[in-house]
């Protein structure tokens, strides 16, 4: 599948996580640019808008890729996205957040700490879809590593 397939040609569970994440994001996203932002204005509409369709166009070129080609995940791809609110933010002044040296090093560009962390952090929707997802992957990796003899 190509970068600017159709998603209706992925895995059915690749397309549900997929699905699950689009419809989750903008009211994530907006709830928590609001809770870092406090009162400093953003342009939220646009801020949600550029990141839904970096959000679209990344995930689903991951995952429309072979699982065994896939080098990240897609929590990974979210939080690679989130320039543009990233951008928003320090246009708009908002301190930055105050962060350990593990998510530092984990997430270096994530500097207001907007995620997300977890799948449950979107919704429970993207959890439920999430990890469906990841066993599914799971067992398609397994299943081919079998059969090449690779694992009893």
């Amino acid at each position: 599948m190509g970068k600017d397939a159709d998603i209706s040609e992925l895995d059915p569970y690749a397309e549900a996580l997929f699905r699950a994440i689009m419809s989750a994001l903008p009211q994530w996203l907006s709830q928590r640019l609001a809770q870092i932002a406090g009162e400093q204005e953003l342009p939220l509409d646009d801020v949600i808008r550029q990141t839904s369709e970096l959000v679209s166009k990344q995930l689903s070129a991951l995952l429309g890729t072979d699982v065994d080609e896939q080098r990240e995940n897609p929590l990974h791809v979210l939080r690679s996205c989130m320039s543009v609110a990233t951008h928003a933010l320090a246009t708009a002044g908002a301190p930055q957040a105050q962060r350990d040296e593990f998510e530092q090093r984990a997430m270096p560009n994530d500097v207001y700490a907007i995620g997300p962390l977890t799948w449950r952090d979107l919704s429970e929707d993207v959890h439920e879809a999430g990890i469906t997802w990841g066993a599914w992957k799971a067992a398609t990796v397994l299943t081919r590593r079998r059969a090449e003899g690779k694992v009893m």
